[in-house]
């Protein structure tokens, strides 16, 4: 079933890439090779079809390679933020830590309403994943302490 037909499965990004990739050097491949062929082919009217075709297949590979996405890279380590060095007294660190897991609860609430579930599952699954842990984590910080 072709990509986007009813009941196909979603190119992706990633995928799109790719494709794109493997139909610019097809298309590559076609106008080199028609344009080998063109030199040798003594009928001209077949000699007339390879010229044309063979501009054709360059024009497609142009196509191909101006429709691929352009994914910048990212660099992770430059989004890594230096928390300040604040000295937290013992007794307040469980109310600072809840509070910093209640902001990444609520930044995760506003993200997970952004994605579209069906083109992006890896996200959701990770969002979903990490809330579960703060959540349970949330939970921890404000329980009572279990006798010992």
């Amino acid at each position: 079933m072709n990509p986007g037909s009813a009941g196909g499965e979603h190119l992706g990004i990633i995928e799109l890439g790719s494709t794109c990739a493997e139909m610019r050097a097809r298309n590559i491949d076609l106008f080199e090779q028609l344009g080998r062929w063109v030199v040798d082919t003594p009928d001209p009217g077949l000699q007339r079809l390879f010229a044309e075709a063979s501009h054709l297949h360059a024009w497609h590979a142009d196509l191909w390679a101006q429709r691929a996405p352009v994914i910048p890279p990212v660099e992770l380590d430059t989004s890594v933020t230096d928390p300040p060095h604040a000295v937290v007294p013992p007794g307040d660190r469980a109310a600072v830590y809840s509070e910093a897991v209640g902001q990444l609860l609520g930044d995760l609430a506003q993200l997970s309403a952004r994605i579209d579930v069906l083109l992006d599952p890896s996200t959701a699954r990770t969002i979903g994943l990490v809330t579960a842990d703060l959540t349970e984590l949330r939970y921890r910080l404000s329980a009572p302490e279990p006798p010992s």
